[in-house]
C-alpha cells in the first residue's frame, strides 16, 4: 500500500504546498551563489517560498489553489495542479517498481481525503498500471470507501485519518 496523505508522508521530496520537491542539490549552491543569498535565506525560499505557492503564485492554501485551477485565465493555478498530481503519481509509479507491483493506492490526509478532482487526476496517469477510478464512487469526502472501478487491478482506497487518536496513542506509549 502507498500511503499519499501529502501530509507527513514517507514520499519524500514531494512538491509541498510551500516546499520545493526534489532539486539536484548543485541547484542549492548555485542559488545561494548567484543570489549572494545566506543559508537561512535559502531554506526559508526552498521550504516557505517554493511549492505550489510560487508556482501558483498564490497563498500557500491548497483548497484555494485548486479552486482558482478551475478558472480558464488562471494558467498559473493550473500548472500548479498539473505539476502536483503528476509528482504524486511519478511517486506511486517509482514506489511500485521498487515494491514490483501494487496491490493498493490509499487516499489518506487533508488533500487525500477532501481533493476529488486531485484523486481523480493522480488515478488517470496511473492508468498504465491498470488503476481505474469510479467517478462516482470517488465522489466523497473523508468517508472510508472504495473508489477504484470494479475491473481496476490496483485497488484505490480512501481512509479519513484521526490524527488526533493517533497522537493520544503514541502519548500513552511513551506514558
Amino acid at each position: 500500500s502507498i500511503d499519499t496523505s501529502m501530509g507527513l508522508t514517507p514520499l519524500g521530496g514531494l512538491p509541498m504546498v510551500t516546499r520545493s520537491g526534489d532539486l539536484d542539490p548543485s541547484v542549492v549552491t548555485y542559488i545561494m551563489k548567484k543570489e549572494n543569498m545566506s543559508a537561512e535565506q535559502t531554506d526559508s525560499m526552498l521550504n516557505k517560498k517554493s511549492g505550489l505557492t510560487a508556482v501558483s503564485g498564490m497563498v500557500p492554501d491548497f483548497r484555494e489553489i485548486e479552486l482558482a485551477s478551475y478558472d480558464e485565465n488562471n494558467e498559473r493555478a493550473q500548472i500548479a495542479i498539473k505539476q502536483f498530481t503528476y509528482s504524486i503519481a511519478s511517486y506511486v509509479a517509482k514506489y511500485a517498481v521498487a515494491m514490483n507491483g501494487v496491490d493498493y493506492i490509499v487516499f489518506t490526509g487533508g488533500v487525500g481525503e477532501n481533493q476529488i478532482n486531485i484523486r481523480k487526476g493522480i488515478c488517470e496517469k496511473l492508468e498504465f498500471m491498470g488503476v481505474k477510478i469510479d467517478v462516482e464512487a470517488n465522489n466523497v469526502r473523508g468517508e472510508e470507501k472504495e473508489i477504484s472501478a470494479p475491473d481496476s487491478k490496483v485497488k484505490v482506497y480512501l481512509v479519513p485519518t484521526n490524527e488526533e487518536l493517533m497522537i493520544a496513542k503514541e502519548t500513552a506509549k511513551l506514558i
